[in-house]
Order: structure tokens, then C-alpha cells, then sequence
């Protein structure tokens, strides 16, 4: 039998650091994009949404499980648009909302089985972006994009925004045209995680969380009756939601100095 020697350890060593190598590649280049949770996993579920919320990931999320009023099967996939203790809100694609909660639930609509999320976005770049005038909101919305173009090598899927628009036009002032408004827009604009109105003396102010880039000449369309002139945007935050970022490109992303830009920009991965 020949003996073991320090030319075979050699070998070993070899190999085994070109199988981690290896391996460590292959997950960087193919990251786990789907998640589960059943109905007892819910608290499980909820922290991964506000950790992909604050990090501005965009994600879907399909629901099986049952309605508490009749135990009847309920199935669909939408969006979360807000989380409390042990329960979500889901909102589907026709502008519905459920509330689900675990597998026990009886407070909720719907009790869940089973969730699965399914990411949208491999990465996201966040800065805050300083505020500025706009004749409408196509205007808007090349000026955001522009801004956003030094990590456009990473494919950029959607830009949104969070943060108040000040909106000059011939709007009604009262609480029923706000909520008839808000309920519209939350209802077209199927990725918007939040929206809120407030009359001010010329106009509105619309407070928006995650209102996507894409989704500006909808806004626009649905703002048209009301003659709008003007708008005006205050530093907001910005989540320009890319494909997989690698991990040695961080540091060069993050160093940039944008035009428009105010204080640093963050990667997530």
C-alpha cells in the first residue's frame, strides 16, 4: 500500500479550496430568490417582509389558506402593504386587500397555510435625492431616471421613491375627495406600498411610499381632471431596484459622487 505524503496532502488541499471556490461562485450567481413559510411560520414571514421593505426590495407574495368567515380555500398572490403583530395586508392585483394572518387566525380574513414570496429585484442602491420643480410628472420622472443611470450596467428594473409631492391644480378640499383619491391611486397603482393626501392651500400634498417610476404617466392620468400646473418634490428617498450586484462592485457604487445625490449612497444585496 503506498504511503500518505506531504505531495498528497498538497492535493487535498487543492481540491477542497477549488470546491469552495467553486461553490461560492455558484451561490453568487444563483441566489435563492423564493422563500416559504406555512401559517405557523407567519412571525417568520412578517420580519422578512420589513427586512426587504427597509432594504427597498421589491417582492410578490402568494397566499394559500383559507377565508375565516367559511373556511372556504382562498389562493392569490399581491403585494404587502403593511405588517402589525402576526398578520399582513395583502393587496392583489385588482386593488383588493386581506388582512392574513397564521394558520389559527380568527381575527383576520384569511387564515394562511402556506406563503411563498418570490423576489423581483437581486439588488437595490438608495441614496436621498435632493428636491426640485417639475412643469409634470414625465419631466419627473427622466429627471429621476437620469440620476439613477450610473448603476444602469446592473439592468435597472424600476426606480421608486418615498416622500411627499406638492401638487399645484384645481383639487376639492375635503376629506372625501382625499380618500376617494387615495383609495384610486392605492388601487391602479399595484406596486405603491402607501399613499396619503392632504389638502394644502393651492393643491394637494401626496405622501407616497415605493411609487415606482414607471408608474408616473399612470399617476399622471389619474391627477389629469384636476388640471394639475405644477409640482414640487422634497428630498426624498430614492431605491433604484437593479439585478444581482456583485459583491466587489460595492465599494465602487458606493464612492461615486452623483449630482443630485445628498450624503452616501448604500448598496444591498
Amino acid at each position: 500500500m503506498r504511503r500518505f505524503n506531504l505531495f498528497d496532502l498538497a492535493i487535498i488541499v487543492l481540491v477542497v479550496a477549488s470546491l469552495i471556490s467553486f461553490s461560492t461562485k455558484y451561490f453568487e450567481k444563483e441566489p435563492i430568490d423564493e422563500y416559504s413559510y406555512t401559517g405557523s411560520q407567519i412571525y417568520g414571514a412578517i420580519r422578512f417582509f420589513d427586512l426587504s421593505d427597509g432594504k427597498g426590495f421589491r417582492y410578490l407574495v402568494k397566499v394559500d389558506g383559507s377565508y375565516i368567515t367559511d373556511y372556504s380555500p382562498f389562493s392569490e398572490e399581491g403585494v404587502v402593504v403593511g405588517t402589525s403583530q402576526g398578520s399582513f395586508l395583502l393587496k392583489l392585483q385588482d386593488g383588493r386587500i386581506f388582512t392574513v394572518g397564521g394558520r389559527t387566525s380568527f381575527k383576520e380574513d384569511v387564515a394562511s397555510h402556506n406563503i411563498k414570496v418570490k423576489m423581483l429585484n437581486g439588488s437595490t442602491v438608495s441614496y436621498l435625492e435632493k428636491g426640485f420643480f417639475s412643469k409634470d410628472l414625465i419631466e419627473a420622472k427622466n429627471r429621476i431616471n437620469n440620476t439613477s443611470k450610473f448603476v444602469a450596467n446592473y439592468n435597472i428594473i424600476d426606480t421608486t421613491i418615498s416622500g411627499d409631492i406638492v401638487i399645484d391644480g384645481n383639487f376639492p378640499n375635503n376629506i372625501t375627495f382625499q380618500r376617494e383619491l387615495s383609495d384610486r391611486i392605492a388601487k391602479e397603482i399595484f406596486y405603491l406600498k402607501d399613499v396619503k393626501i392632504k389638502s394644502s392651500e393651492n393643491g394637494i400634498i401626496l405622501s407616497v411610499s415605493s411609487l415606482g417610476t414607471n408608474d408616473f404617466e399612470k399617476l399622471q392620468s389619474i391627477l389629469s381632471p384636476h388640471g394639475p400646473t405644477k409640482y414640487y418634490f422634497p428630498d426624498f428617498r430614492t431605491f433604484v431596484l437593479t439585478d444581482n450586484i456583485p459583491k466587489s462592485d460595492i465599494p465602487i457604487i458606493q464612492n461615486n459622487k452623483i449630482e443630485g445625490v445628498i450624503g452616501d449612497i448604500h448598496v444591498r444585496i
